[in-house]
């Protein structure tokens, strides 16, 4: 699948994902709440760190730029992420616990979710001026913003990523946030879910007002090249400069959710880092999505699995080596 080479760096709030999974049969005594009998633990890249971890299980290059924690929860991410061969840079610590989602599972559904976060500033230990001295080492074909609101994806960190990154032809794909609105104004393309869209224009939409056009508004406003609005099982709305499209979801079963904008972010761009024209990168994304929906938790999909998929046939010739775009 990767007969050309690609490499992603990706900016952004880095969490861990921890899975407690076993059986309830019965209720507490002290509460009306179900008593789980841990069956099995598990722990997977969240945030950013599963944009990272989607690029490199797709068989690309995937560096996260991303202060090292130095607690358990950052040497098991960090462990991770190295068996999928992500690098990670650059070598600041950062005294922080590294931030954690834990959610409680029996009989394949979730009981309850508990978060352990972390907010960072420019004012500790100026991580900004750290992560912005890097820019200039990095040899890549596209750069992502990962944006969970924790505070690495400052105002200044995502303007001079952009800035940087327009001046040297790189693509910029933004996983936003609608309340930091302005700070990805120049990206290359962003990539809201729809509650996030409605957020980002102050207006739900309806018959009347449909995603494509608050897309159009979007792109319009933010002066970016393109904007694509996942919609769930209605697939997603692509809106570019000459180009408005929408595309179906490919998936018939859907087991979660979680983490299915990461992947949708990885495959954005690295269609995009390629060279891929903005159909061929939908058309990608929703197929991975469409993978990636069927499994448990934030997870990963493989280039076995693209390749199995009745859809790859027709996006093949595109990520072919010998074939330019």
């Amino acid at each position: 699948m990767n007969a050309k080479q690609c490499t992603v760096a990706i900016i952004g709030d880095v969490m861990i994902d921890h899975y407690i999974i076993g059986r309830a049969s019965r209720l507490s005594p002290e509460a009306p709440v179900p008593i789980v009998e841990v069956v099995k633990e598990d722990y997977r890249p969240g945030g950013a760190a599963n944009v990272a971890a989607n690029i490199a299980a797709l068989g690309y290059d995937a560096i996260l730029v991303t202060p090292r924690g130095q607690d358990l929860y950052w040497h098991i991410l960090e462990a991770l992420l190295n068996e999928l061969n992500v690098t990670i840079c650059p070598p600041l610590e950062l005294n922080l616990p590294t931030i954690r989602k834990t959610r409680i599972l029996a009989r394949s559904q979730q009981i309850v979710r508990v978060d352990w976060d972390n907010y960072i500033d420019d004012s500790f230990c100026d991580i900004s001026r750290e992560l912005l001295s890097v820019l200039p080492t990095l040899d890549i074909n596209a750069l992502v913003l990962s944006d969970y609101a924790k505070g690495m994806v400052s105002e200044r960190v995502a303007q001079r990523c952009i800035k940087w990154a327009t001046e040297k032809g790189i693509p910029v794909i933004v996983d936003p946030k609608p309340q930091h609105k302005e700070r990805y104004q120049g990206a290359t393309v962003m990539t809201p879910n729809k509650a996030e869209a409605q957020l980002l224009l102050g207006r739900a939409f309806d018959e009347k007002f449909t995603p494509r056009e608050g897309a159009r508004i979007l792109r319009e406003s933010l002066s970016m090249e393109a904007v694509i609005i996942t919609l769930g099982a209605e697939g997603m709305t692509l809106v570019a400069k000459d180009e408005a499209r929408d595309f179906p979801a490919r998936t018939r079963e859907v087991y979660d959710v979680s983490g299915a904008g990461d992947t949708v972010v990885a495959s954005i761009a690295v269609a995009r880092g390629l060279g891929l024209p903005w159909h061929v990168a939908c058309e990608f994304a929703t197929l991975t999505a469409g993978i990636v929906v069927q499994k448990m938790g934030t997870a990963v999909v493989t280039p076995e699995e693209v390749k199995t998929s009745p859809e790859w046939v027709k996006l093949k010739p595109y990520f072919d080596a010998d074939t330019d775009y």
